[in-house]
């Protein structure tokens, strides 16, 4: 098993997931984070810095399990007891009421391409995988930039945010894709450096 490493990653990528003695946070819905609207909302600065400087003794750390690419989470054919198979916590009580979602941390290894953060799965009530969200940092977002290229066709757009760096396909899948360099490049925290909002739906 894996674990979230350090508190500045919860903080900027999975708020869901922070839980504290002293309930600073209990939960940060990512309807607020990402639409599949082009100008999707960025999480709140005020959150991301709350989170971040939380004692690191009050947050308690969620293990996910071994990802050896991004083709083995961000796929279709899941299944929500394939879902709760593979991780040991799920979150399941999420506000859309047109999904079930299922909400899991999400660290892909120590690499500079590799993520941490939120995922979460959508199904219909047949059950059908429609949607995958996905709320995180990377050091290094080309990999999976590449990957959602090659895989479902994402393309740059340009973007009314100069700073937010944005990709979408409207396809067979539609989707969007934000990455968001951190106010501060910190070479110690790189991890952390770029903040990543992924839509994928069919």
């Amino acid at each position: 098993m894996r674990y979230l490493p350090a508190i500045i990653v919860f903080g900027a990528a999975g708020a869901g997931y922070l839980y504290t003695q002293e309930g600073l946070v209990k939960t940060v819905s990512s309807a607020t984070w990402v639409s599949h609207e082009e100008n999707t909302a960025i999480s709140d600065p005020a959150v991301v810095e709350r989170l971040a400087n939380a004692p690191r003794e009050e947050v308690i750390a969620v293990p996910s399990p071994e990802i050896a690419n991004f083709g083995e989470i961000f796929r279709f054919d899941w299944t929500p007891q394939a879902v709760a198979g593979k991780w040991s916590r799920v979150s399941t009580g999420l506000s859309d009421v047109r999904f079930q979602g299922y909400r899991v941390p999400m660290v892909t290894g120590t690499a500079k391409s590799d993520l941490a953060g939120s995922l979460t799965f959508y199904f219909d009530n047949r059950p059908k995988l429609r949607r995958i969200t996905f709320l995180g940092t990377t050091a290094d977002p080309q990999r999976l930039v590449e990957f959602l290229s090659k895989q479902y066709g994402f393309r740059r757009i340009q973007s009314r945010d100069a700073r937010v760096t944005s990709y979408r396909v409207r396809f067979r899948y539609s989707g969007v894709l934000h990455v968001v360099p951190a106010e501060v490049l910190e070479k110690h925290m790189a991890a952390t450096n770029y903040r990543v909002e992924l839509s994928l739906e069919r």
